[in-house]
């Protein structure tokens, strides 16, 4: 597997502009009337360089894995672009989608379910290369080696299946069939969250060597902000469908703006017990995507709001320079 994908890294790689997904909500069994819409991604801009890692937190049905399925094209969405080196992900057909499957992978969170039971890992690695390039027999097994070593499994991992291995190697053999294909960006939706703690690093620290090796570019999906801030250059905040907060992860863990995003914080686990942190408790519930609350959505559960935010949706805007915040307060 060459080191380095030949392109230079500070490019825009991925950007998403205004990206909108609706499920609709139907009533009857046969004359089927639509009721209404589950709003799980609701107006998002974002943008991913080259040879970096973004990462989307927040909540559970925030909207972030819906998110990273239309980036995979797993979902199709209501409105708006994503741009992959430019071009337009809907809009491509035959030979540009067949380069772009390549170009893009995943790496899910359950590798339990995400690994075929019945197939050996040489073959569960190597499905990708033989659909996709036209290599002999000895070529798919010298580079489903090649694979295994640069993950760190053991060398007799090929002819073994996956009910044989821990957690841990089983996420290394999901990573292992995301590197197939040589590509660029990696979508990875809670890549360790299913593992156990004494191992979440190990698989991280792996990912960024890989990063750092192959130039990959990362599209990092996670609610734990210790693994968010361990592996992303930038961070976005997604509360209800929508962008809360976006920064580099310096600036947003060292200047927290948003309501929520500090909310957040305050939750998680400090990594010096010593220090002492302003604990926020959210009152409430979060409101249902199929009816949010007019205005700005996390209003009903913000200790901070006041009239303004329950009659007019606050805009994405950069109080500073690449640090951008939604909320009336700024």
């Amino acid at each position: 597997m060459a080191e380095g994908n030949g392109k230079g890294s500070g490019k825009v790689l991925l950007e998403v502009r205004n990206l909108v997904k609706h499920f609709p909500v139907t009533r009857g069994l046969i004359l089927q009337r639509q009721v209404g819409a589950v709003k799980a991604v609701d107006g998002v801009d974002f943008s991913v360089q080259r040879g970096e890692t973004f990462g989307m937190v927040g909540e559970s049905g925030c909207g972030k894995t819906t998110t990273g399925k239309m980036v995979l094209l797993l979902e199709r969405p209501t409105r708006g672009e994503i741009l992959f080196e430019g071009k337009d992900i809907n809009t491509l057909k035959g030979p540009g989608l067949r380069s772009f499957r390549g170009d893009v992978q995943a790496v899910f969170q359950d590798p339990y379910s995400s690994l075929s039971p019945r197939m050996k890992v040489a073959d569960i690695i190597s499905e990708p290369i033989v659909v996709n390039q036209n290599l002999s027999r000895r070529e798919v097994r010298e580079r489903v080696q090649e694979l295994v070593d640069i993950v760190g499994l053991p060398r007799e991992a090929p002819e073994l299946y996956p009910h044989e291995f821990s957690g841990g190697q089983r996420q290394r053999i999901a990573v292992a069939r995301a590197l197939a294909l040589n590509p660029d960006l990696i979508v990875l939706d809670e890549p360790v969250s299913a593992l156990d703690v004494s191992i979440r690093a190990q698989v991280m620290n792996l990912l960024k060597d890989l990063q750092n090796r192959f130039n990959l570019t990362y599209f990092l999906i996670a609610h734990d902000l210790a693994v968010v801030q361990h592996m992303s250059n930038s961070v976005g905040v997604m509360y209800l469908g929508k962008l809360a907060e976006r920064a580099s992860s310096d600036e947003l863990y060292l200047n927290t703006l948003h309501p929520y995003t500090k909310a957040l914080l305050s939750a998680a686990l400090p990594a010096d017990p010593e220090v002492s942190r302003e604990e926020i408790i959210l009152t409430g519930e979060v409101p249902s995507p199929l009816n949010p609350p007019p205005g700005c959505r996390f209003h009903p559960r913000c200790p901070f709001a006041f009239d303004r935010c329950s009659v007019e949706e606050p805009q994405l805007k950069e109080k500073s320079p690449g640090h951008w915040v939604a909320c009336h307060l700024y």
